[in-house]
């Protein structure tokens, strides 16, 4: 009978330790009355502590869903950097472009009685701003702790903000370096900084990392060390790479959701440009906007193109004319690109035309169409200055590193005035 008594101790014993640890405290972090607390995140009020002798038997933390996640207008706004993001009135917690983010984070303290009762409220926001490189594979967050309001229970709280972050990234130190910050009822904002470091090296490395911080804190006067409570917020995707670059791989990063693009000028790249838009907007495709764009396409056999573009322009029983229909300097351009999963198509499939400048306006409405008509043809080949070319096809190198497009990644391709 005594080892049933004891087996059935036991088992009670472990019940009431999984339930707590469920509730989110565990027997070592009981109420300092004798009970559990029924919510997470939630610790016992030091003994000795000013809270406690006010009244306070738990100080708790938690994500607050009524934030403004924007911050109160006086909150720093710097048009240079990802911080300008955070101010962005949705209720998205993450805001980004391919370039920067901003995790918004608002975060609620509450200190209750030993019956539960509320008697001390404050909210505070947090932003983590980040700015990636593409031509590197470390960056730096911006974090700023903004006090929003506390009641006559709560005259302050203070706060620790750690992250992590999964794939081939590691956190170089956490905020403060790990210190815990005081945010009082003054509105005074606290900053710091985080800082990211990824290890792609290879030509082959990508990497998606996903970024989550862990917030903790309390309100003042209510525990004796730190540690306190916690509350976690996932960040943003992103991915690192160091694919870019036909010799020397560039390490890089970008924010993962948002189509990258090359932006072409008709006043600084002229005919090239223009012969790009008259595929857009003539060709059934529409190559290249934004419901149709190209995919990047690296032929391992091929990795220049050479062969893709010669097809296209060289090859018999259409080779290109150049010259003639009396473009100074004239050079085949193709579209789609040859670089492209849509492009080094068989010349004779394409429309040929030529754009012109009419009025010294680089146009659409310049272009004449020399060989071939149907509006499904799959590419064009353009008479355009070969100097214009060559720099637009720079262009578009640069955009594959600035943007990070690796290969098979979609991308846009804009024309602008």
């Amino acid at each position: 009978m005594n080892h049933v008594r004891r087996a059935l101790a036991a088992i009670t014993s472990l019940a009431l330790t999984a339930v707590l640890s469920t509730l989110g405290t565990s027997p070592a972090t009981a109420s300092p009355f004798g009970r559990a607390h029924p919510k997470g995140h939630c610790t016992p009020a030091a003994p000795g502590s000013v809270a406690r002798a006010q009244g306070a038997a738990w100080t708790c933390v938690e994500a607050d869903p009524r934030a403004d996640l924007s911050g109160p207008s006086f909150a720093p706004v710097d048009p240079k950097d990802a911080l300008t993001l955070c101010k962005d009135k949705g209720t998205d917690r993450v805001v980004s472009n391919r370039h920067a983010y901003c995790t918004r984070m608002p975060v609620r303290y509450v200190l209750l009685n030993n019956k539960d009762k509320q008697i001390g409220e404050a909210h505070i926001l947090v932003w983590a701003a980040g700015g990636l490189d593409s031509y590197s594979g470390e960056w730096t967050e911006s974090i700023v702790g903004i006090p929003i309001d506390m009641d006559h229970g709560v005259d302050g709280v203070d706060l620790a903000v750690n992250a992590s972050c999964s794939g081939m990234c590691s956190v170089v130190a956490p905020a403060w370096s790990g210190a815990h910050v005081v945010l009082d009822a003054s509105g005074d904002l606290v900053q710091g900084t985080i800082t990211y470091r990824s290890t792609v090296a290879a030509k082959t490395d990508i990497s998606h990392i996903n970024i989550t911080y862990t917030l903790d804190g309390a309100a003042l006067g209510a525990t004796g060390v730190p540690g306190y409570d916690s509350t976690v917020f996932d960040g943003p995707t992103v991915r690192c790479d160091a694919t870019i670059g036909d010799k020397n791989p560039i390490p890089g990063c970008i924010v993962m959701g948002h189509m990258p693009n090359v932006t072409f000028s008709r006043a600084k790249y002229h005919g090239a440009a223009v012969a790009y838009e008259w595929a857009q907007k003539k060709l059934t495709g529409k190559f290249g906007d934004a419901d149709h764009p190209l995919s990047r396409y690296i032929d391992p056999l091929d990795p220049d193109a050479d062969k893709r573009r010669a097809l296209t322009c060289d090859r018999a029983p259409d080779a290109f004319p150049r010259g003639a229909t009396g473009v100074p300097n004239d050079s085949c351009d193709e579209y789609p690109f040859a670089r492209s999963f849509q492009g080094g198509n068989p010349g004779t499939q394409c429309i040929d035309i030529t754009p012109r400048q009419v009025g010294g306006v680089w146009d659409i409405s310049g272009v004449t169409v020399d060989r071939g008509t149907p509006p499904n043809a799959p590419c064009i080949r353009a008479h355009v200055d070969k100097d214009d070319n060559t720099r637009a096809g720079g262009e578009l190198g640069r955009a594959v590193q600035a943007d990070r497009i690796v290969d098979s990644e979609w991308y846009q391709v804009i024309i602008t005035p």
